[in-house]
């Protein structure tokens, strides 16, 4: 039977699968901890360069990773406000200078086995079991891949391959791609119902850095939250033990006093730390003697998020198993902790209050001169921001009656949308003068601006803000797609009041039958997995037995067991003898006989093999074993 000449198809498809690899190795990267712009385009750019035919030789990609390499630094003082990069960027870019260096089936086997390293670092900061699913997947893909390889690799090798040629792999290919995918998947379940979610914050390492800030950080910039109103990363969940809470709740984050023109921060923020553990009183006596209705609510944090508690209402008590509590100026509330394990904390908050404009002060807070002016700062101002201001308001209205109005003119006058292609030299003027259409932070932005434009002090504040979703086991999950931001105005004898300038209802994500279906599917899962395995915190996470074993003494046996081991298992080398009775039996698995205990090789059958193997066999003729292995060599390849 003629040999087949080997198909050009194998590579091909070897290299498609990589690219598929290599597509999905984004995706999780941009799932767990986001991708930039910049990476995103260097990697397509890298792509379709390498689609187009362009390869670079060896010393041209070791120029260019130097050139990545050398590039780190110069953006880190230069371009680090520019975008957002971290390690996994730079990691995804010497991936694709790979990609564009590898001609051989090996060089794409090296960038295959890249992908799995950049996925697994890529979930040092897991948030949710979606992502460990897609690596399941992804793994189950590799697995494909690397088969692939391996039969270039024999291809390139095996001058004449007689192996499906290949399209004709297809078939097979698609049934192991399936197999593996079953029980990488049933693997994966099991492993992540039974093991501790996230391994790393058990060993107590500390990545920070590389966590991912779900909804806000401790800075606004216009046009950041917008990018994450289709975010579904579970961000916390809370159970509520006492009260009724109402539809929609606001969940309080952080407030920001400063304002540069387009981003919010908070320069002169001072904090305070509590002395106790455990239950903590935050609230004056004043304010725990009103009436009213209290909100009494767990939650679990499930995502990195500076750390901050989030408070319904007026806060009045805080319980905080682990760790200590710091408390701002601003009324924002952070846990300070030594261990990586997210917060876990129970908080008690006055909601008694009917009016649409609740207060998030407490009822005996002041508002000194100093903190008066840095709530009413504006370094930079249009002046056609202040005459829209005064158009808006007009004249003899109190400070509660401008909140009113400028509110309900941005509601009005002025469109929702999550890409409003706002510029980013005057992002207020634009969005107040040319678009007249924004997300959130332009509205709390816009309103902020305005009031102190006349004087009255505001300031923005960022959370979440949502309709409660369904519950599971009592346990609503709060996405990062309800991130929200509104302004918070000082009344003279009220305190803090809430507004929110953004249109009714355009905060709350529009999704189809089938997607709210699929989000609440992945609800109950996520509250499964955290009640298997604790929590963030790391409570009620199983610990495996420990046994109390002095195993010291065990070096003293270990040179003992490598020298046995050693002994028993290294290969002898073969004298003739052996060689040719290795040889004999060779030449019998290709002839298919088979011969019985005690049967001669004679009684076998008489043929120029059998005398040159008793030759090589009992006379340790080395010329006879040199036509021992010609003969059979010449007779299986008779027999292929």
């Amino acid at each position: 039977m003629p040999l087949r000449k080997p198909s050009s198809a194998l590579p091909r498809i070897q290299e498609f699968a990589v690219y598929l690899l290599i597509v999905g190795t984004l995706t999780l990267v941009a799932m767990t901890d986001g991708l930039p712009w910049p990476t995103l385009a260097f990697c397509v750019l890298i792509a379709a360069l390498r689609l187009a035919g362009l390869t670079l030789s060896t010393n041209a990609g070791c120029a260019l990773l130097v050139a990545v390499a050398a590039g780190v630094p110069v953006y880190w003082f230069f371009f680090r406000s520019f975008a957002s990069l971290n390690v996994k960027d730079f990691l995804l870019a010497v991936l694709m200078v790979f990609l564009l260096s590898a001609r051989t089936g090996k060089d794409f086997a090296a960038v295959s086995s890249y992908c799995i390293w950049i996925m697994m670092a890529s979930l040092f900061p897991s948030s949710g079991p979606q992502q460990w699913f897609v690596l399941a997947g992804l793994f189950a893909w590799f697995l494909v891949v690397q088969t692939l390889n391996e039969l270039r690799r024999n291809r390139e090798q095996i001058g004449e391959w007689a192996g499906k040629d290949g399209w004709a792999l297809v078939r097979p290919l698609a049934g192991f791609a399936l197999l593996m995918t079953v029980g990488v998947a049933a693997l994966a379940t099991g492993l992540y119902v039974l093991l501790p979610r996230n391994p790393i914050a058990s060993m107590h390492f500390d990545f920070q850095p590389f966590r991912r800030l779900v909804g806000f950080s401790g800075s606004v910039r216009l046009g950041e939250i917008g990018q994450l109103q289709d975010d579904r990363t579970p961000a916390f969940r809370v159970k509520f033990l006492q009260g009724t809470p109402p539809s929609a709740v606001r969940w309080r984050g952080v407030a920001l006093g400063d304002f540069n023109g387009s981003v919010w921060t908070n320069s002169a923020e001072t904090w305070t730390e509590s002395p106790q553990q455990g239950k903590i009183t935050i609230a004056s006596d004043e304010q725990r003697r009103k009436p009213g209705e209290r909100l009494f609510y767990e939650v679990q944090t499930l995502a990195s998020m500076d750390r901050v508690l989030f408070s319904v209402g007026v806060p009045e008590y805080v319980y905080l198993p682990q760790g200590r509590l710091r408390l701002n100026s601003e009324g924002a509330l952070r846990q300070i902790a030594l261990d990586s394990s997210l917060p876990l904390y129970s908080l008690s908050g006055w909601t008694g209050q009917s009016e649409s404009h609740p207060v998030s002060s407490d009822a005996t807070a002041t508002l000194s001169e100093e903190r008066r002016q840095r709530y009413t700062r504006l370094l930079y101002l249009h002046p056609r921001i202040r005459e829209l201001a005064q158009d808006v308001v007009g004249a003899g209205v109190q400070p509660y009656e401008i909140a009113l109005r400028i509110e309900d003119h941005l509601r009005s006058s002025y469109g929702y949308s999550l890409d409003p292609k706002i510029g980013a030299h005057e992002p207020l003027m634009d969005f107040l003068f040319v678009t007249r259409a924004g997300h959130c932070e332009y509205f709390a932005s816009a309103m902020a601006v305005m009031l102190r434009t006349m004087r009255i002090p505001a300031r923005v504040v960022t959370g979440f803000y949502s309709t409660l979703p369904e519950p599971v086991n009592g346990w609503h999950v709060i996405r990062s797609s309800s991130a929200h931001s509104w302004v918070e105005v000082w009344i003279e004898g009220r305190g803090w009041v809430v507004f929110d300038p953004t249109p009714a209802g355009s905060t709350q994500p529009k999704l189809s039958a089938a997607m709210q279906w699929f989000v609440r599917m992945q609800d109950r899962f996520v509250v499964m997995s955290e009640e298997w395995m604790g929590g963030a915190a790391g409570l009620k996470r199983p610990a495996l037995p420990k046994l109390d074993v002095d195993w010291r003494w065990l070096w003293g046996l270990l040179p003992l067991g490598l020298a046995w081991g050693a002994w028993r298992y290294w290969p002898a080398k073969r004298d003739a003898r052996h060689e040719a009775t290795h040889l004999y039996h060779k030449y019998l698995r290709a002839a298919k006989a088979k011969r019985a205990p005690g049967q001669t090789a004679r009684e076998l059958g008489v043929s120029e093999i059998v005398f040159a193997y008793e030759r090589a066999r009992f006379a340790r003729d080395t010329a006879a074993l040199g036509t021992l292995k010609r003969l059979v060599t010449e007779f299986v390849e008779k027999r292929v």
